[in-house]
């Protein structure tokens, strides 16, 4: 399992969101259309978790090879675009205990 040996350590980025719940939760081909490709295209990304409950706050996780590449993450994600009836609440650089 990853994270076990020192050189097998990722790090996550935890992003908190919250919107208008309907236009939210109706975001899903954008996210999947214009979203995803870009995370895809990020350094060192490993995987990526996008979610949403009924209240229209998303929960996003962002598996990263390498510190730096989660803090450059992090940075590029404070500073995105988002559309007017999404604000950012948190972005949280974290240690990956296990993964699988």
């Amino acid at each position: 399992m990853a994270g076990e040996a020192e050189g097998d350590l990722m790090f996550a980025v935890v992003v908190q969101e919250r919107g208008e719940a309907e236009r939210v939760r109706g975001s899903r081909d954008h996210v999947e259309a214009n979203v995803v490709p870009q995370v895809r295209n990020a350094p060192g990304i490993v995987s990526a978790t996008f979610t949403t409950d009924q209240g229209g706050r998303t929960l996003n996780l962002f598996l990263f090879q390498t510190e730096d590449a989660a803090q450059m993450a992090a940075e590029w994600i404070r500073g995105a675009p988002r559309p007017p009836f999404m604000r950012l609440e948190t972005v949280e650089l974290r240690e990956v205990l296990a993964h699988f």
